[in-house]
């Protein structure tokens, strides 16, 4: 249920809305079903900053596909609340690793293979696991693929706004998604 407080004529404030379930005001926690609204703001070692913006994501409180600091931060937050996360690599993607990148021969004389810088490869790990790898750099006999995740190495600042907070009982179970899964969307 939803309930409607006008403060306007006390506190000179718009109209807002706060959700309640059974008389108690509704805030993150565990079981309940969360939509947001964000941005991320994604800092680089080189100095790039790039945003990301997704304006509806939700999930299942607690969830395995979003940052433990990001939902740790947002217990307790009531709708139409405003959160601001800090994340450092190692609590996000990880610090870049050098031993990521690979050296592959180029073997000219079997084709000509000239990948363009940017293009992805599957690479068959040691281990029978495949890896995705970016062309990075290439010279006449090598490509190097770098296999680190995009956002090695990278700061994020989550600004996140809460729009809608319910119980989970009355959602239909669905797959959750990864905070990323529909690519990076910079703007």
């Amino acid at each position: 249920m939803k309930l409607f407080f006008d403060l306007s004529n006390y506190l000179k404030l718009s109209t807002f809305s706060m959700t309640f379930e059974k008389g108690i005001e509704m805030t993150v926690g565990e079981g309940k079903f969360v939509d947001l609204s964000f941005k991320v703001f994604i800092f680089t070692e080189n100095s790039d900053v790039r945003v990301y913006t997704k304006s509806n994501f939700n999930y299942f409180h607690p969830s395995i596909h979003f940052f433990k600091k990001v939902q740790k931060a947002l217990v307790g937050a009531h709708v139409h609340e405003r959160v601001i996360v800090n994340l450092e690599p190692h609590e996000a993607y990880g610090d870049y690793d050098n031993d990521l990148v690979f050296t592959v021969d180029r073997n000219i004389e079997n084709g000509a293979f000239d990948p363009k810088i940017g293009h992805k490869f599957s690479l068959e790990m040691n281990d029978g696991r495949n890896k995705i790898g970016k062309v990075i750099f290439k010279d006449d006999n090598h490509i190097y693929l770098d296999t680190n995740h995009p956002l090695a190495g990278a700061k994020l600042k989550f600004d996140i706004y809460v729009k809608k907070i319910s119980n989970t009982e009355n959602k239909v179970s669905f797959p959750q998604r990864k905070i990323f899964e529909d690519g990076f969307n910079f703007r």
